[in-house]
């Protein structure tokens, strides 16, 4: 959540308190460029010279991979530099986070990501792309367990990337219908009338059609923490 602040010395921690915002909840908060940097909670008080007007917060449920990502788009659009490690450079780093929060991260992208940004904080003619390099080499240090997580684990430790997002059917709401089965193009339901219908993880690909059909609101989407559900249909507890 992004707001809007005004130039001033003081401590992140006055100025969430400022905003009416709860410190104890969040993870980061980031002031925008010039000054493009994260602040975390156990720095909240220390005092700084603010030299931005929007800041923006990321709670313990956000993931910094994204919202890396969100930064770093947002500073690679506000350059109109065309310089091989500004806008080249950035291209490639939105690229890279681009495909980390999309499932499809590589084992060399954090290497190369350290590899590239120095260059770039270096040798980026816009202050925006020197900003950009700066931002991901912070969050790297700060928050790099939780982003290299999405490609060493296959998984998003906060639940907030949707492509690592999983659909499971409750067994206390689902009647067995069979409506969510009809809905699935992809083959990746099973079950029978009466039977509590099962998602098969490996032919899911999160298009929400079996959310959307089922009438008693069984269908779930679950982040980090997922339900408990059976490996495969069981008679149903609850009846139509």
């Amino acid at each position: 959540m992004k707001y809007t602040i005004q130039p001033a010395t003081t401590t992140t921690a006055a100025l969430l308190e400022g905003l009416s915002v709860d410190a104890s909840e969040l993870k980061a908060v980031w002031f925008a460029y010039p000054m493009a940097m994260f602040v975390t909670p156990d720095h909240f008080g220390d005092e700084l010279e603010v030299t931005a007007t929007e800041l923006s917060v990321f709670a313990q449920t956000d993931c910094m991979a994204h919202g890396l990502l969100d930064v770093c788009e947002e500073l690679r659009t506000a350059t109109d530099c065309t310089c091989t490690f500004g806008h080249e450079g950035g291209y490639q780093v939105v690229t890279i986070l681009g495909d980390v929060c999309a499932k499809k991260g590589k084992a060399g992208d954090i290497a190369l990501l350290r590899d590239l940004c120095p260059t770039m904080k270096v040798q980026a003619l816009c202050g925006e792309g020197r900003a950009l390099a700066g931002a991901v080499l912070q969050a790297l240090d700060l928050f790099g367990p939780e982003i290299e997580a999405h490609i060493t684990k296959k998984s998003c430790p906060s639940g907030g990337c949707p492509a690592f997002q999983t659909y499971h059917i409750l067994v206390s709401k689902c009647t067995g219908c069979g409506k969510c089965l009809k809905a699935c193009e992809d083959g990746a339901i099973m079950g029978k009338a009466r039977f509590v219908h099962v998602i098969d993880q490996r032919k899911c690909i999160q298009c929400d059609l079996c959310r959307q059909a089922c009438p008693e609101g069984a269908v779930m989407r679950a982040g980090a923490k997922k339900p408990k559900t059976p490996p495969r249909p069981i008679p149903c507890k609850r009846k139509k």
